[in-house]
Formats: structure tokens, C-alpha cells, sequence
């Protein structure tokens, strides 16, 4: 009768060891419970419903779940109260794309110290915030790109406005950058950035902001704007001024879904993106093969998708980063294979 009491304790000491374990994070690699949680900038931005989609194919294909969290406008505090709660969760892995790449650090490295595996994607935080950032191209690779399309469109000469999204998005900061170093070389010499303005993802803002540049610069040439939906935005206040059409140049980035029909009237000349469905899914595989302990996110780290949607080894590079691929130019001709 003892031995069998024994028998009993020891078991049920290991069954709520276990489930001590599964609470805290401890059952990270198992599929069916994997989670990725995606905290995304805002949930009315229809380009993060491309990444999930992304990250739902690789789910499809290792197991696990995907979800977006994210406010319906760009806020960094909203974003430190989400993963908060996500860390609160035990959640498996977080993948971030901050809104400002200083304030949402300390959630970020609190989420890790709860058990969560935190990256980034599309947006980097501070290095001190993740171990790597799944980058969609590379910074030089999506401003040089942007420079020399609008400079065609205007035979390299005029004056340049750029609508951004906001002062603390370090994705466009850095994009912005790399363009404008673009055109410090010498086949740009005739075209000058006048102003850099910020719509703050917001779609009335960039609306106004861009009819006001218009009226403070009547000879601008072109605008350069690498925000969504901020584009589709500064294409109707050019068309609401009588500047569309091509009589101010317009390049900058989005999706094609809300994006295409001011480049087929003419009004916006050059949209690019990259694919961002295959980032949603290089970043599932990248966070869920980091909660698995199959890469330890550290330079160097690679892993192999031998069969799937987009096979191939990434790696973890010197600067920490994942590189997803480079720019992709929506045209008339193409736009329609990019659904979202």
C-alpha cells in the first residue's frame, strides 16, 4: 500500500511539473501549440494581412498558428501594452514591427525573459531588443532602387519632396537615407530634396501634407513615398490639385490593392514593394526553428527549407540580419499576380 502511495505522489509531482512547464513556455517547439504573434504597426494596413498570409503557409507547412495584434493606427505605446499581454501569455515567439525602435525594447526584452522567443520583422527595433530582424531587403538595396526609378520618370533634374511615414519609423528613416545618398552621386546633380515631410500612416495627413507641399513648392518635380497607405494618399492630393497624371512625378511604396489604379491613370509613376507574403513566411520559419532550438539567432545561424513555398537557406548576417529578398516594381503587366 505505501510503495503504490509513492508510486502515485512521484507521478503526480511529474504531471504538475509538466504543467508548470507547459504555462511558462516550457512546450515552445511542439507545433500544435506553437503561436506566432505578429505586432504589427496597424490592423488597417492591408500589407500586414499579406505577412500573415505569408506566415500561414508556413504554418500550413511546419505546424503551428499565426495572428496578427496590432492598433488601428500607429502607436508605439499601444504596441508595448500588446507585448505585454503576449508575454503575460507565455507565448511562443513574438515577431515585431515597431512603430519606434527605442520604446518598445524593454517589453521586448521583458517578453524574453518570460520564456518568449522575440524577433523582428519589416521594422527593426534597437539591437538590444532581438537577437535578429527578418528584413525584407536590404536599406541600400530599397532606397538606391527608388532614387534611380523617380530620376528616370523625371530626366534626373528638379525639385524632390519626400512623404514619409513618421520621424521614429526606422525603416523609412534608413530607406530615406540610402536615397538620398543615391542621389548625392553624379548622375543625380540636377535634382534637389527640398522637404521631408510625415504622414504618420495616416491617409488624411499625407492627403494634406501633400497639397501643402504643392502650394509652398510650384515648381516641385517629383515626390518620393515610401509609406502604405501614405501613396495612394499623396496620388489623390496630386489629382485633387491637378498635379497627377504625371505633372508632378510620383514613386514610392505600397501594395498593389490600394495602389494600382493611380499607377494605370498615370498619376503615380514607379510603385514597388518586395513580397511580403514571402517575408510573413521566411519570418514564421525563422521564429518558429528559433523557439525550437534548431538556431540560436546568432550571426552565422542558418537554417534550410528543403521543401515549401520558397525553399532555400537563410542565414543570420554579421549585422543580425535575415534577408528576405529585394525591391519588386508593380506594372501594369504584373500587378494582378500580387494579391494583396
Amino acid at each position: 500500500m505505501g510503495r503504490n502511495v509513492r508510486v502515485l505522489v512521484v507521478l503526480a509531482a511529474s504531471i504538475a511539473a509538466a504543467m508548470l512547464a507547459s504555462d511558462f513556455g516550457g512546450s515552445h517547439g511542439a507545433a500544435a501549440d506553437f503561436e506566432l504573434a505578429m505586432v504589427i504597426k496597424e490592423t488597417t494596413n492591408p500589407y500586414y494581412n499579406a505577412t500573415l498570409a505569408g506566415a500561414k503557409i508556413a504554418a500550413e507547412e511546419i505546424g503551428g498558428t499565426a495572428k496578427n495584434y496590432g492598433p488601428t493606427q500607429s502607436s508605439a505605446q499601444a504596441q508595448i501594452e500588446i507585448i505585454n499581454n503576449l508575454a503575460e501569455r507565455r507565448v511562443a515567439a513574438i515577431a515585431v514591427a515597431p512603430s519606434d525602435p527605442n520604446a518598445v525594447v524593454p517589453a521586448m526584452k521583458r517578453a524574453q525573459k518570460l520564456g518568449s522567443k522575440v524577433i523582428t520583422f519589416d521594422a527593426d527595433s534597437a539591437p538590444a531588443g532581438r537577437p535578429f530582424f527578418v528584413n525584407q531587403a536590404t536599406t541600400e538595396s530599397v532606397g538606391k532602387f527608388g532614387a534611380g526609378k523617380l530620376a528616370e520618370v523625371m530626366s534626373y533634374k528638379g525639385k524632390v519632396a519626400i512623404v514619409s511615414a513618421q520621424p521614429t519609423a526606422a525603416n523609412q528613416n534608413a530607406w530615406i537615407a540610402a536615397f538620398r545618398e543615391e542621389l548625392k552621386k553624379p548622375p543625380y546633380t540636377s535634382m534637389q530634396v527640398v522637404d521631408e515631410v510625415y504622414g504618420y500612416d495616416n491617409e488624411q495627413k499625407a492627403f494634406d501634407l501633400t497639397v501643402a507641399l504643392t502650394t509652398k513648392y510650384p515648381d516641385l518635380a517629383g515626390i518620393y513615398a515610401p509609406t502604405c497607405p501614405g501613396l495612394p494618399a499623396v496620388a489623390r492630393a496630386l489629382e485633387s490639385v491637378n498635379k497627377g497624371k504625371g505633372a508632378v512625378k510620383l514613386a514610392g511604396m505600397c501594395v498593389p490593392s490600394i495602389t494600382a489604379k493611380y499607377m494605370l491613370d498615370g498619376t503615380i509613376s514607379v510603385f514597388y514593394l518586395w513580397d511580403p507574403v514571402k517575408l510573413g513566411y521566411i519570418t514564421y520559419y525563422a521564429a518558429k526553428y528559433f523557439a525550437d532550438g534548431k538556431i540560436q539567432g546568432k550571426p552565422g545561424d542558418s537554417f534550410t527549407i528543403k521543401e515549401g513555398k520558397w525553399p532555400g537557406t537563410y542565414k543570420v548576417l554579421p549585422n543580425g540580419e535575415i534577408v528576405t529578398g529585394g525591391p519588386l516594381q508593380y506594372t501594369p503587366a504584373n500587378y494582378k499576380q500580387h494579391e494583396y
